[in-house]
């Protein structure tokens, strides 16, 4: 009987999972707010402990904050089987408060424009060129790059790393180091473990967000495991952190005091944001 409920339950979470796909997206300003996205809202964690909406109605997968404390997200929807189309646009909270659209609405999907940005404000993206992906870059000034000859095979998403200036990669189920000049190195491409979610994960979505530290470990959220495995400069692997049942991390990061943030989506699509303290305390806040 106990294994029939098991399984009834697998299922239900498995039905409502099908269609999900979380975002990464979870930064930190220069005064210690956090934002985030669910997915329906953007979310902000002051420093004090509050929570709050900072964007309302933007469904965003990602997040990016410039030096300046601007946030700035996407909104992305689909109009209907009647059209079949789907729309997008980039906006920007500034730093006082003002929110405006920084890319104005198009049609279909801004590839081009993602919101991964380096010091110098470039922006990357993958392209798909014949069986291979290929990694490129805008510059702020508008120029048009091929950061490397590379052959990647499915880039799902992508991390720069202000504390040793290199771009990660997750390739497919490959973790991968992209230096400014173009090398291209594997970080780790053993990440996928027996442990399966109820109802299982799609290898494409085995692997999500990835953050680091200022000893230069890297943090990947394998939210096909439902933990957060941790590579230290020398390519150790451990794990630093699993979610309970149900529930599994897709992204994090690290503020200045050691803290730890790390984002989860759970098999009903809700999300919270668990903050782990250096003395070990854990703080969950729910949206």
């Amino acid at each position: 009987m106990n294994r029939l409920v098991l399984l009834f339950f697998c299922f239900i979470f498995s039905s409502v999972d099908l269609g999900a796909h979380p975002g990464v997206g979870i930064v930190m300003d220069s005064k210690g707010n956090v934002f985030y996205t669910d997915l329906s809202h953007v979310w902000k964690i002051s420093n004090n402990g509050e929570l709050s909406i900072a964007v309302q109605n933007v469904h965003t997968h990602e997040l990016y904050i410039d030096e300046e404390d601007n946030l700035y997200g996407e909104h992305e929807w689909y109009e209907g089987e009647a059209t079949d189309k789907w729309g997008n646009y980039v906006w920007c909270l500034a730093n006082d408060g003002k929110l405006e659209k920084t890319i104005q609405d198009v049609e279909g999907f801004l590839d081009d424009n993602t919101l991964v940005r380096d010091n110098e404000n470039s922006t990357y993206w993958a392209e798909k060129t014949g069986d291979h992906e290929l990694l490129i870059k805008r510059t702020s000034g508008g120029e048009r790059l091929v950061v490397t000859e590379h052959p990647f095979t499915d880039i799902r998403w992508m991390y720069f790393s202000k504390h040793d200036n290199n771009l990660y990669v997750v390739d497919h189920l490959t973790v991968k180091k992209v230096t400014l000049e173009g090398d291209v190195s594997v970080v780790s491409d053993d990440l996928k473990e027996s442990r399966i979610l109820p109802g299982g994960v799609q290898d494409r979505h085995y692997i999500f967000g990835i953050w680091s530290d200022q000893k230069m470990n890297l943090y990947v959220a394998v939210y096909g495991a439902g933990k957060v495995k941790k590579i230290t400069p020398d390519g150790e692997i451990t794990t630093f952190f699993e979610s309970n049942t149900f529930w599994a991390p897709t992204g994090g990061l690290i503020a200045p005091d050691g803290t730890q943030c790390i984002m989860e989506f759970s098999k009903r699509n809700r999300t919270r944001v668990r903050k782990i303290s250096s003395d070990g305390t854990h703080t969950i806040y729910r949206s």
